[in-house]
């Protein structure tokens, strides 16, 4: 009787280990048929809606001015043009470099009469673009500024005022942007002045940039210029 019971049980234990192993080897096939499909789809999702690096230009409208020391001052409206890329780190998040020129400047009251000052500057603004939709995007960033030239028609060309400008700016930019299919877009953009514009060694006065931008621009989207950069 015990025999029989021995043999029973082993029987048993070896249709259990025969089922055991039966059902990992389904499951590890399970498992494989599953992570290819994943894998093809991901793929295809990957092949259909690639990321890639996008090369443009933009231009558009300043109104800018001063704020710090000086009284009396009034904005100008001036213009900023020039290329741009735009990089992907992720679906969402994306690197904007420019390079511009920007006609910047001020009005200001002297004896009761308007000057117009001019300051024109090489900038390259380096700008975060975190895309909450798919067109809208936060943007924010430093701008680095190298002042080309300085004009005021009201005073002589040797007057010691053409000195008293710093050739480096820095300032910082926060805005928003809206971008279409096509690579049309849109930017509204403020750029706040983090150093000083005057040189102190000539005249004793803080004052920094401030610069409202609305902007209009395009990115290519080409098969010859665009750089595939997929997700893992």
């Amino acid at each position: 009787m015990v025999s029989f019971y021995l043999v029973i049980k082993n029987k048993a234990t070896f249709g259990c280990l025969l089922i055991l192993k039966k059902m990992k080897r389904n499951s590890f096939l399970l498992i494989i048929v599953i992570l290819s499909f994943v894998s093809i789809n991901a793929q295809k999702l990957s092949d259909e809606d690639p990321l890639y690096a996008r090369a443009g230009f933009k231009g558009g409208v300043n109104y800018s001015s001063i704020i710090g020391d000086a009284d009396g001052t009034d904005a100008r409206v001036r213009v900023h043009l020039g290329v741009v890329v735009e990089y992907p780190i992720s679906s969402k998040f994306f690197l904007q470099g420019e390079l511009l020129y920007s006609a910047q400047g001020y009005k200001l009251d002297v004896a009761d009469q308007e000057q117009k000052i001019s300051l024109n500057y090489i900038s390259l603004p380096i700008i975060a673009k975190i895309y909450v939709t798919e067109s809208i995007s936060l943007e924010t960033g430093p701008q680095f500024g190298l002042l080309a030239n300085v004009g005021n028609e009201d005073i002589a060309d040797d007057d010691p005022f053409f000195d008293s400008f710093n050739s480096f700016d820095i300032s910082w930019g926060v805005g928003a942007g809206y971008k279409l299919e096509s690579g049309l877009f849109f930017q509204l953009r403020y750029n706040l002045g983090l150093s000083n514009i005057n040189d102190t060694s000539i005249i004793d006065v803080t004052n920094q940039n401030s610069v409202a931008q609305l902007s209009i621009g395009y990115l290519f989207k080409t098969k010859n210029n665009r750089r595939i950069i997929r997700e893992q």
